[in-house]
């Protein structure tokens, strides 16, 4: 099978010249093949090393899979397999062909084979099924809701943010965590408080970590050098989106006495807000990753987007790609723009958990030269 129209050369390191020119550049040179080499770092993650070369048939089964032709793909791993030069990456790509196509006894059948001649413990089955790929499922996520959190300081500067936010309500529930502000700003309190507002007025489906916050707020208002009608608002917000009546008329009465102007009235909320349990800091694996969804096509150009909006939070971030089956070969480009913005501004990106064939085309295509590409051990 001649795969000479994918063939590439590894790209040189990024130079210092426009987004455009950079993609051009890539997509034009021409693709080798490499082996495929990793080394483990610490923590049990492994890193794969940029510039290392893949091994013999590894790009061509990635691009089968970019293309939507998994059978053809698995069908050349097998070709591998029972030659003389298989090797680790071969079996691993395989594993998480069948995973992702949801092949689990093929799956099972290839750990056998794995242990006999491995001589070792082989990979477990993992459903890696998106929350969009179930009824069940998707019942569960839209009971739930998408997490979405607010962190350090509340000010003028978390305005992209909170947009963010208000374009993510939009599309269903939300768990809201602002249980990691640790300083509130007037201008900040407005912004929040005006989306709160938003969001009560389109009877937005929410749940809210809000115990530290309101601490917080409640320290401000009671703060003579912090006298800003902004904390008392947004604390008013937040009691009646969660229905909270007497402590929004107490809080209510005591902004009418310090300010001597007629508090908010209560509006009682179509759909009250209910009280979430801040997730424990422990379980959090990733603080700072965005998480893409699907298939990555042409038209994913919307979730680049609001990734780089989250990024601009970070001086480091973490691109997570464990929802992501497979990227289309044309796609890539929307990594590279992406990725070329951030460098461009100082971010420092992470690649993590994505599948063997997802990275492969990352790194054929020069995009372990802009970030750096983790995969799960």
């Amino acid at each position: 099978m001649d795969f000479s129209f994918f063939r590439k050369d590894k790209p040189p390191a990024a130079k210092k010249t426009g987004k455009a020119e950079a993609i051009a550049e890539i997509n034009q040179a021409p693709l080798t093949e490499e082996h495929f080499d990793t080394v483990v770092a610490h923590g049990g993650i492994e890193v794969v090393e940029t510039g290392a070369r893949l091994a013999l048939g590894i790009e061509e089964t990635a691009m089968l899979y970019a293309s939507d032709r998994a059978a053809e793909a698995i069908s050349l791993l097998k070709t591998h397999l029972a030659s003389s030069h298989a090797s680790d990456a071969h079996w691993r790509m395989l594993f998480d062909l069948y995973r992702v196509t949801r092949q689990q006894p093929a799956f099972e059948q290839l750990a056998l084979d794995f242990a006999v001649k491995c001589e070792t413990s082989p990979p477990v089955w993992e459903d890696t099924r998106s929350s969009a790929d179930t009824p069940a499922a998707k019942a569960a996520a839209a009971a739930s809701g998408q997490m979405f959190s607010l962190k350090g300081t509340l000010d003028q500067g978390s305005a992209d943010r909170i947009q963010l936010l208000i374009d993510a309500a939009a599309q269903g529930a939300i768990q809201l965590d602002l249980s990691s502000i640790n300083a509130v700003t007037p201008a900040g309190c407005s912004l929040l408080k005006n989306a709160l507002a938003k969001l009560q007025k389109k009877s937005a489906q929410l749940q809210i970590a809000s115990g530290a916050l309101i601490s917080l707020l409640q320290h401000a208002i009671h703060d003579p050098a912090q006298r800003d009608p902004a904390y008392w608002l947004l604390l008013l917000q937040l009691y009646q989106m969660q229905g909270k009546l007497a402590e929004f008329e107490d809080l209510a009465v005591d902004y009418a006495v310090n300010f001597e102007v007629s508090p908010p009235s209560w509006e009682t909320p179509r759909a009250v807000a209910q009280i979430m349990v801040a997730p424990p800091a422990e379980a959090m694996f990733e603080p700072d990753a965005y998480a893409l969804q699907g298939v990555i096509t042409g038209a994913s150009a919307n979730m680049f987007a609001e990734f780089q909006g989250f990024a601009r939070q970070h001086k480091e971030v973490a691109l997570d790609l464990s929802a992501v089956p497979r990227i289309e070969f044309g796609s890539v480009n929307l990594f590279m723009e992406a990725l070329m913005g951030l460098m461009q501004a100082g971010k420092r990106v992470r690649i993590i958990n994505g599948n063997e064939m997802v990275n492969v085309v990352l790194i054929v295509m020069g995009v372990d030269q802009m970030a750096e590409i983790i995969r799960r051990k």
